[in-house]
């Protein structure tokens, strides 16, 4: 048995490479080996702990990063402390930590991220590219979230500043990685017209529906729509009646471009007219056939928009479990949020599984997901998700909720994954096996698997509508 011993702590650098003390071998790119000692690398990392004690190896393969990142790791895990941190081998370390699960270790990389990658000497677009690609390719590969939140609430643009950046993070759009389109729209936030200008100038390039490519039909499947045209609605129009044009021109089109530019303008669209009897600005909804539940989300008259929901919806009991039935193997939940007051309230929904037979079923495996409202204005939800993250609000965010009045949420469960759409807009996509919190690694041994029922809980007294069948 391992002696219990609280890592990060300095057990001596100088003991590295000892003949004595070093059991396990660490191959470098380079064929050079790094002697470590098993039980300093097992007491910081439960990976290399059955690496080691469990699967018995005494040779560890460390050619997928460079000899630096290495270096540093290692004697990370001998003195508790990160000397050797430093910009060029960053990524590699912060890889390893996320690899080999040294959660101090990946903590110590978030801190320096902020207080040192993100602090630049010059201001220039290379120092500001170099930081939002760590943070890119982090979301991306490791799906670490943290450091383009970093990125985005630490690197301060104005308008016409944010603007030049990102042409110049997009240029060359064709070939740019879809990760970087992603973060591109992260960036950007609310000033969309900047994504839409970029689209719009390299359509034009490529005005021929036929030479689409997977960045275009990516970026209009990812862009959310009703914040820019809520936002901006001009640019808008402009984009909207631009796709429209190059429809109507090719012929030549092949059924995705088709399908997914059509999806965009009919799901999304609304025509702006101005009523000269009040000089207020009514928007007319587009039939769209086959969605009988539809409503369009950027609708100005909540009112008859709010008493449409309520024909089809009903209100759930206020702080009540409630349970329905879902349909293996995709568990969705809907319902709508119509409004103020929306500050600080908390819908929940407790999914059970068969084997879960106590009739209290909050006794057994606690499988409870719960959002709450944190700031009106900027429509800011917080969420948990037991067994996945800490059972805390204002700590894990839902993505880019919609600000609209009117809201529509699905919540549904598959085998592998959590994931919350709110007007279409995608807000979270949770990956049960891997985008759990450090110390909640048992996450999918909780979660994975087909629901029996769900149970629904709301401290909305009203303003909240829910579909009682699961679908």
């Amino acid at each position: 048995m391992k002696p219990r011993i609280r890592v990060p702590a300095n057990f001596g650098k100088e003991h590295i490479n000892s003949p004595v003390h070093g059991n396990i071998k660490l191959k470098l790119k380079d064929g050079q080996e790094i002697k470590v000692n098993s039980i300093i690398m097992s007491l910081n990392s439960p990976v290399i702990d059955n690496l080691t004690s469990n699967l018995t190896q005494s040779t560890l393969e460390m050619d997928d990063f460079t000899n630096s990142a290495v270096d540093c790791f290692v004697e990370s895990m001998y003195t508790g402390d990160v000397e050797k941190l430093e910009k060029l081998n960053f990524e590699d370390v912060n890889k390893m930590a996320h690899v080999f699960k040294v959660g101090w270790l990946s903590k110590k990389c978030v801190l320096f991220y902020k207080t040192d990658i993100l602090k630049f000497e010059n201001n220039s677009y290379r120092e500001i590219e170099f930081a939002c690609e760590i943070a890119s390719r982090a979301h991306f590969h490791l799906k670490q979230k943290q450091f383009v939140s970093l990125f985005v609430k630490h690197v301060t643009f104005d308008l016409v500043s944010k603007n030049t950046f990102l042409q110049r993070y997009l240029a060359g759009f064709a070939k740019v990685p879809r990760r970087r389109i992603d973060t591109s729209l992260a960036v950007a936030s609310k000033d969309l017209n900047i994504i839409g200008n970029c689209l719009t100038a390299y359509l034009s390039s490529n005005f021929e529906c036929a030479k689409f490519d997977e960045n275009v039909l990516h970026l209009l499947q990812k862009l959310d729509v009703g914040k820019f045209r809520q936002t901006y609605p001009s640019q808008f129009m402009e984009l909207v009646n631009f796709l429209s044009e190059i429809l109507e021109e090719s012929e030549s089109a092949c059924d995705e471009v088709k399908s997914t530019i059509t999806s965009f303008i009919k799901r999304r669209r609304t025509i702006a007219e101005k009523d000269t009897r009040n000089g207020t600005s009514e928007m007319e909804l587009e039939d769209i056939e086959g969605l009988e539940d539809s409503v369009d989300f950027g609708y100005k008259n909540v009112q008859s928009q709010t008493a449409y929901v309520k024909s089809v919806w009903r209100q759930p009991p206020i702080c009540q479990w409630e349970v329905i039935q879902p349909s293996p193997p995709i568990q969705s939940v809907q319902f709508f949020t119509l409004g103020e007051p929306e500050l600080q309230k908390r819908i929940g929904l407790f999914f059970k599984f068969p084997a879960d037979e106590s009739p209290a079923p909050m006794k057994t495996l606690d499988r409870r997901f719960i959002m709450k409202c944190e700031n009106n204005d900027s429509s800011a939800w917080s969420y948990y998700i037991n067994g996945c993250t800490k059972a805390v609000f204002n700590s894990e965010f839902l993505y880019n909720v919609p600000r609209d009045k009117v809201k529509h949420w699905t919540v549904t469960k598959t085998f592998t994954h959590l994931n919350v759409t709110c007007n279409d807009v995608t807000v979270l996509n949770f990956n049960f096996a891997t985008d759990h919190s450090t110390g909640f690694e048992n996450s999918s041994q909780v979660w994975v698997g087909n629901c029996s029922s769900v149970l629904f809980w709301t401290t909305y007294a009203e303003n909240l509508l829910l579909k009682s069948q699961v679908t």
